[in-house]
């Protein structure tokens, strides 16, 4: 082999050494992509099959570090989930988790803006909004939350390109009740209210301190009969949840009951984890015809949880 064939095999070895090694000072230029791709679902204890519910339409998802840090967040709109549809975040090396919600709408909440390096998942992230203590929310409304599991990042001293895989299981917390009253002699006169202290919600979907707020129903009367509808948010053991019936006018009140131990959760078939829309009718008799009632009958999606017989 002549030097000038020699010369260019070693031209060609070095420069091929030095295209595939890294430099020190910088050998982040050398690293194999790192990152997370996310995928959303809904799949309750109740129904295991995944599904993608269609009241999903924006996403608001962030990354938090071990410290509970936010290090990356998106806001989407125009979402359509399904099998197939997943997002990218690209991140160092770490132990991770991603947060999503959807259904955070500005006309229903007050929310607090993410901030990359300094929201926590125990800051408070929305407050519904109130009037005097008083809340009305639409029947449409549909507030959902979902948290991944654990992921972890190697560092990046392999060149491969890895990405974690994460999946958000994304579960609806807001819930919607149908109540009416048979037997008011009045019925037109009469209110039905939600008292509760479950108007603020932090990052990680655990409910925030809050004042006691009043959830107002819309309210029909047809054929005799009370009807009203009201959404409310998120229903757990432990807090306030109250459900009045009233004379609008003097305040007077016919009943009043917790809705969860009283009502809802006296009919063994109903799982607040999976169950979000509810049915409960109450019969109601005057005691003297002077306006003193009390409830006879009380049912809960068609389980009868009261009753109560008297002879006039």
């Amino acid at each position: 082999m002549n030097v000038r064939c020699q010369l260019f095999l070693w031209v060609t070895v070095i420069i091929f050494l030095l295209l595939s090694s890294c430099v020190k000072e910088d050998e982040d230029r050398c690293d194999g992509l790192r990152g997370v791709d996310i995928r959303f679902y809904s799949s309750t204890v109740c129904q295991t099959d995944t599904v993608y519910p269609q009241q999903i339409k924006d996403l608001l998802y962030g990354v938090f570090d071990e410290k509970e840090v936010l290090v990356f967040y998106e806001q989407l709109s125009d979402v359509e989930l399904s099998a197939g549809y997943s997002r990218r975040a690209e991140l160092i090396s770490g132990l991770y988790t991603v947060i999503a919600w959807s259904g955070i709408s500005q006309e229903y909440y007050t929310v607090s803006g993410w901030q990359t390096g300094v929201t926590r998942k125990s800051d408070l992230l929305l407050r519904v909004i109130r009037k005097e203590s008083k809340v009305t929310l639409p029947a449409e409304i549909s507030l959902f939350y979902g948290e991944s599991a654990a992921l972890y990042i190697p560092d990046n001293k392999d060149p491969k390109t890895y990405y974690a895989q994460a999946a958000v299981n994304m579960l609806e917390i807001t819930n919607r009740l149908t109540i009416s009253v048979e037997g008011l002699t009045n019925p037109e006169d009469f209110e039905v209210v939600i008292e509760a202290d479950n108007g603020s919600m932090n990052v990680n979907g655990t409910l925030a301190t809050d004042e006691l707020i009043e959830y107002q129903a819309t309210e029909n009367v047809t054929g005799g009969v009370l009807n009203a509808s009201v959404t409310l948010m998120k229903l757990e053991t432990g807090i306030t949840n109250t459900l009045v019936i009233r004379d609008r006018n003097s305040g007077t009140e016919v009943f009043r009951g917790n809705l969860l131990g009283t009502l809802l959760l006296k009919n063994p078939e109903v799982n607040l984890a999976c169950d979000h829309d509810f049915t409960i009718r109450f019969t109601a008799e005057d005691q003297c015809e002077c306006g003193t009632y009390i409830m006879t009958e009380i049912w809960v999606n068609n389980w009868l949880v009261h009753s109560y017989d008297f002879e006039m």
